[in-house]
């Protein structure tokens, strides 16, 4: 056995697939340690998870700055090899640290796996990690959430309950269980004090500052905070996760392709969630088995459905698209998972949305302007560079641009953040809408997914069915598109009277 398929024998196969033969071996010494490793107690306190933060950056940072002055000096190969192991180390170091935090800087981790340019792809894969694979909490931890939820061990609800968890990640962990009925059920359950340490990631500067560059925002107002901290806060009430999956549920019952686990409110409380469970690959398994282009086409179509389909046809958005969240299953469905982030947009904004989509399509340059306060990017009266203006959002929206199916990886998210954040003529001009902030989040990725995939898809052609209402791959949509707007807007706002409009 060679040195490399040792060192890769502790891995569970998933990780084998996604990491491979990753960095070197202190940062494979580091990974090992952090996933064999029992969750610490989550700090809380301001102090404690700003020195966390700290940390990172300025590991980060100094070494960046010592490969920098290095580079004066060396040629373009030694540059390139510096790079790539400076990231490797670096994202080691954030693996580490962001897993032991967990909570909203953990967030942070699991949204520069997939988006960060600064990190090569072996950094990005050590990210990766913090999707699924954080260090659990002991069973004592989950048997007292149980106690405070329902007043009861797992033991006494459910037929079987497996004390090891099969994923971690930033809010909780999840076990397989069985019902009295015998239906086998993933059990979320909530990390003790996480929402403290989300609400003090929220008022630290240093996670704040952070959390902008990865959500790709400068302005820094009211309303914008107020978003994030709505949906983050959201996310550690599983009741209300409950009742947004049940929706999601609702409408995708008896799609062709798309699966949303059931909900079994009964075994539901603040910081447990009960779910059907289904098996399958996760992505990266699913990505290993180089699925034929008919497959790769076929998620592709299910992956826009599911983020933009919603988005258009209903005023729904599940704003955390990372690769930890899906099943793949053997008859070719996907499962898709995690619903503590949703936003619900309300009419009127999801048609503002629309017309710019449909004014870039036609490259209607004069509605941009024209929507450009009313969505919010500038305030009334303000001046600024229209045609960069014009040009940013041609780029934004560059998959409608033609009436041909577009290739995702003509259009990834480092190019993306430039055109808005470096090489922009607005850039201090530009606001971002509050509720664009977690369309951000969908659109940079989906497209890292997407391009990922690696298939083509007609957008214009899909974008324009569900501006008409209808989605062409379920022409057996039950659900009367235009009725069920006005049925989820109720439904919204009647449970969640946080999630509607800043």
């Amino acid at each position: 056995m060679s040195q490399d398929e040792k060192d890769s024998t502790w891995l569970p196969p998933h990780l084998r697939e996604l990491l491979g033969d990753v960095g070197s071996e202190k940062s494979r010494h580091v990974i090992k340690e952090t996933l064999e490793s029992t969750g610490k107690k989550i700090k809380t306190g301001r102090m404690g998870r700003a020195f966390g933060l700290s940390k990172v950056a300025l590991r980060g940072g100094s070494r960046w700055l010592v490969d920098k002055a290095r580079d004066s000096f060396s040629n373009e190969e030694e540059k390139q090899a510096r790079s790539e192991q400076r990231g490797v180390e670096i994202a080691t170091q954030m693996l580490k640290t962001f897993s032991e935090m967990r909570g909203a800087a953990m967030k942070i981790g699991q949204m520069l796996s997939y988006l960060d340019d600064m990190l090569p792809p072996e950094g990005q894969k050590i990210l990766a990690l913090l999707q699924r694979d954080a260090a659990p909490m002991p069973y004592e931890k989950v048997t007292a959430q149980f106690q405070r939820d329902f007043g009861k061990p797992p033991e006494d609800l459910y037929q079987h309950f497996e004390p090891t968890p099969i994923a971690a990640a930033s809010i909780g962990q999840v076990h397989k269980a069985i019902l009295h009925d015998g239906t086998p059920v993933a059990v979320k359950v909530q990390y003790p004090g996480i929402k403290e340490a989300m609400e003090a990631d929220l008022k630290n500067a240093k996670f704040l500052g952070l959390f902008q560059q990865v959500m790709f925002f400068r302005t820094d107002t009211k309303a914008i905070m107020n978003e994030i901290q709505e949906r983050l806060i959201d996310e550690c009430n599983y009741l209300k996760e409950a009742e947004y999956q049940q929706i999601f549920y609702d409408r995708f019952q008896e799609h062709p392709s798309i699966v949303v686990p059931q909900v079994h409110h009964d075994l539901c409380g603040e910081h447990i969630l009960t779910t059907t469970f289904h098996d399958g690959l996760g992505f990266y398994e699913w990505l290993a088995t180089d699925p034929s282009q008919d497959a790769r086409e076929r998620v592709t179509k299910s992956f826009y459905r599911f983020y933009l389909g919603s988005f258009y046809l209903d005023g729904l958005f599940h704003c955390d698209p990372h690769p930890g969240n899906y099943t793949f299953l053997e008859d070719g469905r996907i499962v898709f998972f995690d619903y503590g982030c949703t936003r619900h947009f309300e009419e009127s904004r999801r048609q503002l949305w629309i017309e710019l989509c449909k004014a870039a399509m036609r490259d209607d340059r004069e509605t941009f302007h024209k929507l450009a306060v009313p969505i919010g990017f500038f305030q009334e009266g303000q001046s600024y560079d229209r045609e960069a203006f014009e040009g940013l959002i041609q780029y934004l929206y560059k998959p409608y641009l033609k009436d041909e199916p577009f290739d995702f990886r003509a259009h990834p998210p480092r190019d993306t953040f430039r055109e808005m954040f470096v090489e922009n003529a607005n850039l201090f001009k530009l606001n971002m809408p509050a509720d664009a902030v977690f369309l951000n989040r969908i659109g940079f990725g989906l497209v890292s997914l997407l391009s990922e995939i690696g298939s083509p898809l007609h957008c214009t052609h899909y974008a324009s069915s569900y501006f008409e209402g209808f989605d062409p791959d379920w022409p057996d949509d039950p659900h009367c598109v235009n009725a069920n707007v006005k049925e989820i807007d109720k439904k919204m706002t009647t449970s969640s009277p946080s999630t509607k409009s800043s």
